[in-house]
C-alpha cells in the first residue's frame, strides 16, 4: 500500500506521486506518515520534507504551511519548495 502525495505552492504542484512515507516539519517537531495513517491536519514550519518511494530518498525544502493527511493521502500545502 502506498500514499498519495502532493506537496502545491500558490505557483504550481512542486511534487505529486506515490510514497510510502513522509517526513515533514510540523510546528511542534518532526512528524511521519505511512499508509494507513489516521486523518492529521497541522501548520508547518520551514524545514525540509522528505518523501520515500522506495530505496528512493527526496527532498524539499519547504516555507510555512499546511498538512493534511489521511490513511491514503498526504497533501502539503506551502509558501515555497525546492528540491534540494
Amino acid at each position: 500500500m502506498s500514499l498519495h502525495v502532493r506537496i502545491v505552492t500558490p505557483r504550481k504542484v512542486a511534487w505529486e506521486g506515490k510514497a510510502e512515507l513522509v517526513r515533514a516539519p510540523g510546528e511542534l517537531g518532526e512528524f511521519a506518515v505511512l499508509p494507513k495513517h489516521i486523518a492529521y491536519l497541522t501548520t508547518l514550519r520551514p524545514g525540509v520534507v522528505v518523501v520515500e518511494t522506495g530505496d528512493v530518498k527526496m527532498r524539499y525544502n519547504i516555507g510555512v504551511g499546511f498538512c493534511e493527511a489521511g490513511p491514503e493521502h498526504v497533501t502539503i500545502l506551502t509558501e515555497t519548495c525546492e528540491e534540494g
